[in-house]
């Protein structure tokens, strides 16, 4: 079978934990290709199929090269397609889930109380804005399984930290996170499966606490308390490869070859 991870720099650690992937499915053909975030979002696949950076964009050009084997690449031939990465309009999410608070669940201080229709429409439409852009440069099919960013680590949270995130830190305080992250994922869940595409979330033994990342799984935590390490990246495939079947994955790549 031959995959394709595909995504921004949060994908780069699933193709940082390829060796370990191979050791405990050899049998599987793997070829990343990805960009930072903001050229991601500017890279189009062209009437023949191919995937390109923006050429007008000059960190797209840059690192197409230095992250890729291949400075563009067919869609075609691949069985699937992981793409990984894409932050679905989190931030939003997170000052919706800070601000407020669903009328059944009781008040909140501070917050708006709205009907949980209300809030889940608005997570839904969050979700469908950011899936509806990438879709109009990267035409998406049922090949295609989508998998989000990770959510910030625990040390996004410390306030005199230089990584600290405000929105991150009020809506994981709140009594019941956990229930509003359930909520935010389904309506995530809900838009991709509408669209015939596959979804998965992030593997909760990854999180430290509702909507928090585990610190021990940052690739670097003295930089940055967004983007994980191969461990990390080796759990978050294994999550994606659960979603095929056994038959699926003993198939010969008949189908690629057929659509190439």
């Amino acid at each position: 079978m031959r995959i394709l991870v595909l995504g921004t720099s949060h994908a780069a650690c699933l193709r940082d934990a390829f060796p370990a992937i191979h050791t405990v499915a050899p049998e599987l053909d793997l070829t990343f290709w990805g960009l930072p975030g903001g050229a991601f979002q500017k890279a189009r696949v062209g009437e023949d199929g191919i995937l390109r950076p923006d050429p007008s964009d000059r960190v797209g050009k840059k690192k197409v090269a230095a992250w890729n084997t291949a400075t563009e690449i067919d869609l075609a031939p691949f069985d699937r397609i992981f793409l990984v990465g894409l932050r679905f309009g989190l931030n939003e999410m997170l000052r919706q889930m800070a601000e407020l608070q669903p009328v059944d669940w009781g008040p909140r201080k501070g917050a708006v109380g709205v009907s949980t229709g209300f809030l889940r429409a608005a997570f839904e439409a969050s979700a469908l804005q950011s899936l509806a852009a990438q879709a109009e440069r990267i035409p998406l099919d049922a090949r295609f399984i989508l998998m989000p960013a990770p959510y910030p680590a625990v040390l996004s949270t410390q306030i005199s930290g230089p990584r600290y995130e405000p929105n991150l830190h009020r809506a994981a305080e709140l009594e019941r996170a956990a229930d509003l992250m359930e909520m935010a994922e389904a309506a995530m869940r809900k838009v991709h499966s509408e669209r015939g595409l596959g979804f998965v979330t992030q593997p909760r033994d990854t999180l430290a606490a509702p909507l928090l990342s585990r610190d021990d799984l940052l690739q670097d935590a003295a930089q940055d308390a967004r983007h994980m390490n191969s461990h990390y990246g080796l759990i978050a495939f294994q999550a994606l490869l659960a979603t095929l079947s056994k038959d699926e994955l003993s198939r010969p790549a008949a189908a690629a070859a057929k659509r190439a």
